[in-house]
């Protein structure tokens, strides 16, 4: 059977493909570093409080992490939205193909969240070790999987008809060479995020109680942030490598616009090593907010070039509607002026605590 056959035909979209592809962009450039930030602020308190029963930084990042988790998963069904609408033809199907797993992220989050607030609550009022903390991120990092499943699934039509002998909904993505690599360029790069939230907490919190420990804590966490995105960068290029030959050929000059962008990507990403080597911490953010930027329109250009054989988004027809378009992005613009008032106040009241 062909591939072709498996693809249902795609619904009409309210307005000019390029803009939901821009916001799905912004929108999951802006999910994936909360989440990054909760990840990774995990695995920080993970490592450090098997060896440290009542450290301050591992209290105050405790403190923030549910919060920042809520505002990530709220931020995530954007993203999510967007990718329906543009690739839906795509992604239905291969959620249905792994419906089990797909249908356990829910549990899954409900678990993360749970035991984040567990471990807030408990850190540094017992001596006892809680396991709390490791519970919620290996339930994240369960999380990661499955979606990486999916939005590699997703973009593999040609494998779809293994359904026929595995209809149950458990049927994964593990025989593409770049799911374990995409998921690992993930992970790696929340534990750089994790390292940063460190510095960030450091410098705004815990310096009101030690001017000694944040200058120690946010030097480490500056640390863990390089030493992970140098991990990151050989994770990218083995990831690179891994892609479909056509794909590949796009970037390495065979589109001038795909080459383009991966050479602004390359510029980035060595413009965020130099201002974390030279422990610039808001040159850092800034550095990290516009790579993450490039690196999610990058991905969205190796989306596209793996579907278009399919038809892709030049396939969607158009049936214009922009009112509901104008209502969301000044939707999004006041959510978004919300959150960040909302997570000034949290690290105002944590500084406080």
């Amino acid at each position: 059977m062909q591939a072709s056959a498996l693809i249902p035909a795609p619904e009409s979209i309210p307005i000019a493909a390029g803009w939901l592809e821009g916001l799905l962009i912004i929108t999951f450039a802006l999910h994936i570093l909360l989440m990054s930030a909760v990840l990774g602020g995990a695995f920080v308190c993970s490592v450090r409080s098997v060896v440290n029963k009542k450290s301050l930084s591992i209290k105050k990042i405790a403190k923030v992490l549910p919060s920042i988790f809520a505002f990530a998963v709220n931020l995530g069904v954007a993203p999510l939205l967007f990718i329906q609408m543009l690739y839906g033809q795509f992604v239905y199907p291969s959620s249905i193909l792994m419906a089990v797993y797909w249908l356990s992220i829910v549990f899954l989050a409900i678990i993360a969240y749970s035991a984040l607030y567990v471990f807030a609550e408990r850190y540094g009022r017992h001596t006892k070790f809680s396991a709390s903390i490791f519970i919620s991120t290996v339930a994240m990092l369960c999380v990661g999987l499955v979606f990486s499943n999916n939005m590699t699934l997703m973009l593999r039509p040609d494998v779809w008809a293994a359904y026929f002998s595995s209809p149950d909904g458990t049927l994964l993505n593990f025989d593409d060479p770049t799911v374990w690599l995409r998921y690992l360029h993930v992970v790696v790069a929340s534990i750089a995020v994790g390292g940063l939230v460190l510095a960030i907490v450091a410098r705004h919190i815990i310096v009101r109680e030690s001017q000694e420990l944040a200058i120690s804590e946010e030097r480490l966490g500056l640390n863990i942030f390089l030493i992970a995105t140098l991990a990151q960068l050989m994770v990218g290029v083995t990831l690179f490598f891994a892609l479909p030959e056509p794909v590949r050929w796009l970037f390495s000059g065979g589109s001038e616009f795909y080459t383009g962008a991966l050479l602004v990507g390359l510029a980035f990403v060595a413009l965020l090593l130099f201002e974390a080597a030279s422990r610039n911490l808001y040159g850092t953010i800034s550095a990290l907010l516009v790579t993450v930027l490039v690196m999610a329109s990058l991905r969205a250009l190796v989306r596209k070039a793996m579907l278009d054989p399919y038809g892709g988004i030049a396939a969607l027809p158009v049936q214009a509607e922009y009112s509901p378009f104008l209502m969301f992005i000044i939707s999004l613009v006041l959510g978004l002026i919300a959150i960040a008032y909302m997570i000034k106040l949290a690290m105002r009241s944590n500084g406080e605590a």
